[in-house]
């Protein structure tokens, strides 16, 4: 798993909390949300001044890529 350099513990479970959540909404899809979310997030975070909505936007971007993933009905 990649690193990516959190400003502090807070922000740190900030992000781990979208993980989570992801992962309770795709229990199937564990390993892939958390490498597609931290994919997601690193270009995000190394641009950001204010970093409090960066989880919902990685997330965004993650609930996206699983759409886009499952096959229609």
């Amino acid at each position: 798993m990649m690193t990516i350099l959190f400003k502090n513990e807070l922000e740190r479970k900030q992000h781990e909390e979208a993980i989570r959540q992801l992962c309770e909404e795709h229990p199937e899809k564990q390993q892939y949300i958390k490498t597609s979310y931290l994919q997601a997030l690193k270009p995000m975070i190394s641009d950001a001044q204010i970093r409090t909505y960066l989880s919902i936007f990685a997330s965004r971007k993650v609930k996206i890529l699983l759409q886009s993933a499952s096959p229609a009905p």
